[in-house]
Protein backbone atom coordinates (compact mmCIF):
# COMPACT_ATOMS: atom_id res chain seq x y z
CA UNK A 1 0.00 0.00 0.00
CA UNK A 2 1.59 3.39 -1.22
CA UNK A 3 1.95 6.20 1.37
CA UNK A 4 0.02 9.56 -0.39
CA UNK A 5 2.72 12.61 -0.69
CA UNK A 6 0.93 14.84 1.84
CA UNK A 7 1.34 11.74 4.44
CA UNK A 8 5.13 11.52 3.63
CA UNK A 9 5.77 15.12 3.25
CA UNK A 10 4.25 15.89 6.78
CA UNK A 11 6.39 12.84 8.43
CA UNK A 12 9.46 14.08 7.11
CA UNK A 13 8.61 17.26 8.58
CA UNK A 14 7.76 16.05 12.21
CA UNK A 15 10.74 13.98 11.99
CA UNK A 16 12.95 16.69 11.17
CA UNK A 17 11.63 18.88 14.03
CA UNK A 18 12.01 16.01 16.19
CA UNK A 19 15.66 15.76 15.44
CA UNK A 20 16.46 19.42 16.09
CA UNK A 21 18.48 20.00 19.40
CA UNK A 22 16.30 23.14 19.89
CA UNK A 23 13.17 21.53 21.00
CA UNK A 24 14.76 18.82 22.87
CA UNK A 25 13.54 19.94 26.07
CA UNK A 26 9.86 20.75 25.31
CA UNK A 27 9.75 17.08 23.44
CA UNK A 28 11.51 15.72 26.60
CA UNK A 29 8.81 17.11 28.71
CA UNK A 30 5.80 16.22 26.57
CA UNK A 31 7.44 12.57 26.11
CA UNK A 32 7.42 12.75 29.66
CA UNK A 33 4.22 13.23 30.37
CA UNK A 34 2.91 10.72 28.50
CA UNK A 35 5.17 8.20 30.32
CA UNK A 36 3.88 8.85 33.47
CA UNK A 37 0.23 8.55 32.26
CA UNK A 38 0.70 5.63 30.89
CA UNK A 39 2.48 4.04 33.47
CA UNK A 40 0.24 5.42 36.43
CA UNK A 41 -2.15 3.36 34.45
CA UNK A 42 -0.63 0.66 34.11
CA UNK A 43 0.73 0.64 37.98
CA UNK A 44 -2.34 1.67 39.38
CA UNK A 45 -5.20 0.20 37.55
CA UNK A 46 -4.95 -3.71 38.61
CA UNK A 47 -3.75 -3.00 41.73
CA UNK A 48 -6.95 -0.81 42.27
CA UNK A 49 -9.24 -3.40 40.92
CA UNK A 50 -7.99 -6.09 43.49
CA UNK A 51 -8.14 -3.96 46.15
CA UNK A 52 -11.44 -2.38 45.76
CA UNK A 53 -12.85 -6.15 44.95
CA UNK A 54 -11.22 -7.50 47.94
CA UNK A 55 -11.70 -4.83 50.39
CA UNK A 56 -14.51 -2.67 49.30
CA UNK A 57 -18.42 -2.81 49.98
CA UNK A 58 -20.98 -1.18 47.49
CA UNK A 59 -22.46 -1.54 44.16
CA UNK A 60 -20.26 -2.64 40.92
CA UNK A 61 -20.69 0.98 39.71
CA UNK A 62 -19.42 2.56 42.89
CA UNK A 63 -16.31 0.22 42.89
CA UNK A 64 -15.79 1.16 39.25
CA UNK A 65 -16.07 4.29 39.78
CA UNK A 66 -13.78 4.21 42.91
CA UNK A 67 -11.02 2.20 40.21
CA UNK A 68 -10.92 4.92 37.63
CA UNK A 69 -11.10 7.35 40.03
CA UNK A 70 -7.69 6.28 42.15
CA UNK A 71 -6.47 5.21 38.28
CA UNK A 72 -6.76 8.62 36.68
CA UNK A 73 -5.27 10.16 40.41
CA UNK A 74 -2.42 8.09 40.22
CA UNK A 75 -1.80 9.06 36.18
CA UNK A 76 -2.32 12.37 36.57
CA UNK A 77 0.10 12.71 39.29
CA UNK A 78 2.70 10.91 37.61
CA UNK A 79 2.67 12.72 34.75
CA UNK A 80 2.31 15.76 36.23
CA UNK A 81 5.38 14.89 38.44
CA UNK A 82 7.49 14.20 35.22
CA UNK A 83 6.42 17.07 33.36
CA UNK A 84 7.54 19.22 35.99
CA UNK A 85 10.91 17.18 36.70
CA UNK A 86 11.92 17.75 33.06
CA UNK A 87 11.15 21.15 33.09
CA UNK A 88 12.59 22.11 35.98
CA UNK A 89 16.06 19.97 35.03
CA UNK A 90 15.83 21.44 31.01
CA UNK A 91 15.20 25.36 33.07
CA UNK A 92 18.56 24.62 35.44
CA UNK A 93 20.84 23.65 32.74
CA UNK A 94 19.26 26.54 30.64
CA UNK A 95 19.97 29.21 33.25
CA UNK A 96 23.25 27.53 34.22
CA UNK A 97 25.05 26.49 30.62
CA UNK A 98 25.58 23.08 31.90
CA UNK A 99 23.98 19.81 33.48
CA UNK A 100 25.07 19.33 36.86
CA UNK A 101 24.13 16.13 39.25
CA UNK A 102 22.46 18.31 42.04
CA UNK A 103 19.82 19.92 39.07
CA UNK A 104 18.41 16.50 39.18
CA UNK A 105 17.57 16.34 42.95
CA UNK A 106 16.40 19.96 42.99
CA UNK A 107 13.90 19.03 39.86
CA UNK A 108 12.62 15.64 41.94
CA UNK A 109 12.18 17.67 45.38
CA UNK A 110 10.33 20.87 43.91
CA UNK A 111 7.79 18.62 41.75
CA UNK A 112 7.27 16.15 44.04
CA UNK A 113 6.39 19.36 46.53
CA UNK A 114 4.82 20.60 43.91
CA UNK A 115 2.22 17.25 42.73
CA UNK A 116 2.76 14.77 45.60
CA UNK A 117 1.95 17.76 48.46
CA UNK A 118 -1.92 16.71 49.06
CA UNK A 119 -2.61 14.39 51.90
CA UNK A 120 -4.48 11.07 49.90
CA UNK A 121 -4.22 7.64 49.88
CA UNK A 122 -2.40 7.66 46.53
CA UNK A 123 -0.02 10.59 47.22
CA UNK A 124 0.98 8.56 50.62
CA UNK A 125 1.76 5.17 48.63
CA UNK A 126 3.80 7.06 45.83
CA UNK A 127 5.58 9.02 49.01
CA UNK A 128 6.16 5.56 50.61
CA UNK A 129 7.48 4.63 47.45
CA UNK A 130 9.32 7.08 46.44
CA UNK A 131 11.17 7.21 50.27
CA UNK A 132 12.15 3.41 50.31
CA UNK A 133 13.94 3.43 46.86
CA UNK A 134 15.67 6.64 48.20
CA UNK A 135 16.43 4.39 51.45
CA UNK A 136 17.91 2.27 49.53
CA UNK A 137 20.08 4.05 47.37
CA UNK A 138 21.37 5.53 50.46
CA UNK A 139 22.76 2.43 52.22
CA UNK A 140 23.95 1.33 48.83
CA UNK A 141 25.92 4.63 48.86
CA UNK A 142 27.00 3.53 52.45
CA UNK A 143 28.55 0.25 51.73
CA UNK A 144 30.06 1.65 48.87
CA UNK A 145 31.92 4.33 50.85
CA UNK A 146 32.27 2.18 53.48
CA UNK A 147 30.39 4.01 56.06
CA UNK A 148 28.12 0.84 56.06
CA UNK A 149 29.27 -2.43 56.42
CA UNK A 150 28.65 -4.67 53.40
CA UNK A 151 25.69 -7.14 53.98
CA UNK A 152 26.07 -11.22 53.82
CA UNK A 153 24.02 -12.52 51.17
CA UNK A 154 21.53 -15.37 52.41
CA UNK A 155 24.43 -16.60 55.04
CA UNK A 156 27.74 -16.65 52.58
CA UNK A 157 30.38 -14.28 53.07
CA UNK A 158 31.82 -11.91 50.36
CA UNK A 159 34.72 -14.32 50.25
CA UNK A 160 32.86 -17.30 48.89
CA UNK A 161 30.27 -14.83 46.58
CA UNK A 162 33.99 -13.52 44.96
CA UNK A 163 34.69 -17.31 44.77
CA UNK A 164 31.39 -17.81 43.11
CA UNK A 165 31.55 -15.19 40.60
CA UNK A 166 35.29 -16.05 39.97
CA UNK A 167 34.24 -19.23 38.62
CA UNK A 168 31.68 -17.93 36.39
CA UNK A 169 33.56 -15.71 34.85
CA UNK A 170 36.22 -18.26 34.12
CA UNK A 171 34.06 -20.86 32.85
CA UNK A 172 31.54 -19.10 30.98
CA UNK A 173 28.35 -19.13 31.09
CA UNK A 174 26.26 -20.96 33.71
CA UNK A 175 23.97 -23.26 32.48
CA UNK A 176 20.46 -22.98 32.23
CA UNK A 177 17.81 -25.54 34.07
CA UNK A 178 14.03 -25.53 32.83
Amino acid sequence: MAVPPQLRALLLAVNALLRKRRYHAALAMVKGFRNGAVYGVKIRAPHALVMTFLFRSGSLQEKLRAILQATYTHSRNLACFVFAYKGLCALQSHVQGETYQVHSFLAAFIGALLVFRDNSNINSQINMYLLSRLLFALCRLGVEKGYIPEPRSAGVSKKTRERKKSRLLHHGQPRMCW
